[in-house]
């Protein structure tokens, strides 16, 4: 049984007042219990609860009033959604990014949002790009969603939907659109003290909010979206610690949280707010430059498998390669897929282009290298395809939770056809096998990356295939000598190696990358000594 903070008080309450009502029987005194009813939000109808909420806040008349809020503050972000730690199991230590510089801007008046932070990764990362506080700035002007660089360069990007309910994620901005007309409200229900009202938006999209009584205040927003790796995600932001700013009550902290393992996914700690002052310009522009150009970016980071064309490329005997990392390798009765990281869309893609190599063979398994998100965005697509799924053993267990979740209201393909996953587990070794080809099997060891990784072995082609060993990006080898420890352990040949995010290499080309990427950690961890700044990692690799 799990005991919250708030069930300890209450318990402890609980047993106070019974030795307290056990003392006074002892004294043959009388006792007359009293309990008050419990607080209710007013009313017995939705629009009722939300002009309670309103009037909360400042009055139904100040938030329709509202202009425009903006958030200053920081904050921290799961990485990779609860999906990049060190291993796939629900107990790994999670991994945040800073957020700081943070702020959203809530343009109201013109149904404009923006969000901008400098994000940094509390966690050794392969490429400068993490580890620069570069700003990323994100906007919504009504249906265009756009981006702006640190030059003021804007590019078309993002999902409209998702910046929608990012904007709605703000007490203030989801209670107005409740009180427009236009917006559409029922389903007023109680829920753990929580009376719930579900709106509509004006452009369909649905979300819930939560009331708490007697203060009557907004206790969390809850939505849904589509999760390439999780299918479907349900976002819950919880809203605490209200202050007043120029007529309006607003929280000075903001959760989210999602259903799945209940991460922390977002969480920002509020500086100060400001209310109906001088904003930036929101509008999108009238016109954007063509994709790529002038977009800027991080920059150096290695980027995972994506896009929707793709192109087969002969390797060897019996192996191809497939645009965006993905191997092929032909056994004598089937066609067996390294990786098949990116949307549903190229992963269909991938699979169709696998299985024209040789018609006469099905495509009927694929390895995953390990369960950091970027590698495993393809695996609901995988599964609805009919591919037997090869991992590590403990990555199963993420596996068979991100493809059994359901998608009711954003369903994918797995979720239409409610394929079950097929997996295989690899210990240390598994060696694939037949009278044409073999692939040998092996746990990737030495690797502060990922704790259940494994990569393939070809020993007729003296052939590496892996992702991440030394190759999730060249600026930054903090696991150090591992794609050696890792050959040398196994006492394997290794002449080429073939990385999911990077171009295939020779051995030599792999070492030449190395040795000075290990160098540039020990001067980045220099200069953070310097100036004593004990950056995570540097300890550990400088010892």
């Amino acid at each position: 049984m799990q005991l919250t903070f708030r069930r300890v008080v209450a318990t402890l309450t609980a047993v106070g007042a019974i030795v307290a009502i056990g003392l006074h029987l002892a004294a043959s005194a009388p006792v007359q219990a009293q309990q008050g009813a419990a607080p209710a939000v007013p009313g017995t109808t939705a629009r009722q609860a939300i002009e309670a909420a309103a009037a909360a806040m400042g009055g139904a008349d100040r938030l329709r009033a509202l202009r425009n809020v903006t958030l200053v503050g920081y904050g921290q972000y799961a990485y990779q959604q609860g999906g990049g730690n060190i291993t796939s199991l629900p107990t790994a230590p999670q991994k945040f990014i800073a957020a700081n510089e943070l702020r959203r801007v809530y343009d109201v008046e013109h149904g404009r949002y923006r969000q901008q932070e400098r994000r940094n990764d509390l966690f050794p990362f392969a490429a400068y790009g993490g580890h620069d506080f570069a700003l990323q700035v994100q906007s919504l002007d009504g249906t265009t969603a756009f981006n702006l660089n640190e030059k003021g360069v804007a590019t078309r990007g993002g999902d409209v939907r998702d910046r929608r309910m990012w904007m709605h994620t703000n007490p203030a901005v989801a209670v107005r659109a409740a009180l427009d007309p236009a917006a559409k409200l029922g389903n007023r229900r109680q829920e753990n003290g929580l009376t719930l009202v579900d709106l509509t938006l004006k452009e369909g999209d649905l979300l819930t909010i939560a009331i708490r009584p007697p203060a009557n205040l907004p206790e969390f927003v809850r939505w849904s979206g589509p999760n390439v790796n999780l299918g479907e995600v349900i976002y819950t932001t919880h809203f605490l610690g209200y202050q007043p700013y120029n007529g309006v009550r607003l929280p000075m902290g903001l959760s989210t949280k999602l259903d799945w393992r209940n991460i922390d996914f977002l969480k920002m700690y509020v500086d100060g707010w400001d209310v109906d002052t001088a904003i930036p310009d929101l509008a999108a522009p009238a016109t954007f430059p063509p994709p790529g150009a002038g977009a800027g970016g991080r920059g150096g980071g290695a980027g995972g498998p994506g896009g929707g064309a793709v192109e087969v490329t002969p390797m060897a005997r019996g192996i191809w390669r497939i645009t965006g990392g993905t191997m092929v390798i032909e056994f004598a009765d089937h066609m067996t897929l390294f990786e098949v990281g990116g949307g549903p869309d190229r992963v269909r893609n991938v699979v169709a282009a696998a299985r024209k190599i040789v018609p006469s063979k099905p495509v009927t398994e694929v390895i995953v290298s390990h369960h950091h998100f970027d590698h495993t965005a393809g695996l609901r697509q995988g599964v609805a395809e009919g591919l037997t799924v090869i991992s590590r053993r403990d990555n199963g267990i993420i596996f068979r939770e991100m493809t059994s979740r359901p998608t009711p209201n954003f369903p994918d393909d797995l979720g239409k056809n409610k394929n079950q996953l097929k997996f295989t587990p690899v210990d240390d070794h598994l060696q694939l096998k037949d009278a044409t080809m073999t692939v040998d099997l092996y746990h990737v060891i030495a690797n502060n990356h990922f704790a259940d990784g494994l990569f393939a072995y070809v020993p007729e082609h003296k052939m590496m295939i892996e992702g991440d060993i030394a190759t999730a990006a060249e600026d930054l080898q903090w696991w150090g000598n591992s794609w050696l420890d890792n050959i040398n352990y196994r006492k394997i040949d290794v002449q080429r190696n073939v990385p999911v995010h990077m171009v295939p290499m020779t051995r030599d080309e792999v070492i030449k990358m190395v040795n000075p990427g290990i160098q540039r950690v020990k001067e980045f961890c220099a200069q953070h000594l310097a100036k004593g700044n004990y950056f995570p990692g540097c300890p550990g690799f400088l010892k």
